[in-house]
């Protein structure tokens, strides 16, 4: 025989057997009321029930609140700071730093998944994009106050190290002393921001 007709014969099994088994599963699902989807082996039923656990719990009253407010005080006054200070740019706060960084095309596999698991659970504080969606800057507000454990020193060293990387302009403000919205502007957009 040649190829030809033993693919076409190994074509025609496969579709026989395909045939067989749903008219069979056709049959047993009418005769014993169950169907074989309902069976504990099969990754249907799995992903359902997990899927249906997942909204039961979700359902729970009293287990989701919302939050007091979206911005912290400090945030809230570098948020209007900002909107003062760029009143024809759009302001996004709270943004994950995944959102704003990618990975350059060159590293493939595991090198490529260590890069962006440095920027995937990050978040800045403030993305400042012109009418076009174009990022224009990254703003952070900073409390010096406040006790910084030495994990998230390291991660906010990764993180400017990661922008510093993508060439972004990245502006910290501390809001005791929150610069003058002129000097913001300047920083950010450079000598020629008020001409604009």
């Amino acid at each position: 025989m040649t190829s030809g007709i033993l693919f076409a014969l190994a074509i025609a099994a496969l579709a026989g057997a395909v045939i067989f088994g749903l008219v069979r599963r056709n049959k047993m699902a009418g005769v014993g009321g169950r169907d074989d989807v309902d069976g504990p082996s099969t990754v249907a039923h799995w992903t359902e029930g997990e899927t249906t656990r997942l909204l039961s719990s979700a359902e729970l009253p009293g287990l989701y609140l919302v939050r007091p407010r979206f911005l912290s005080k400090a945030e809230g006054v570098v948020y209007l700071l900002l909107r003062a200070a760029f009143p024809r740019h759009e302001i996004f706060a709270r943004v994950r730093l995944s959102d704003v960084l990618q990975v350059k095309i060159g590293p493939q596999g595991m090198e490529r998944l260590r890069a962006f698991r440095k920027i995937a659970n990050q978040h800045v504080g403030f993305v400042v994009c012109d009418r076009d969606m174009t990022i224009v800057a990254i703003v952070d507000a900073k409390e010096p106050d406040t006790v910084i454990n030495p994990r998230d020193q390291k991660l906010e060293i990764i993180k400017q190290r990661c922008l510093q990387a993508a060439q972004v302009k990245y502006v910290c403000v501390y809001p005791p002393q929150l610069p003058r919205y002129r000097d913001l502007r300047e920083q950010i957009l450079g000598p020629a921001a008020d001409l604009a």
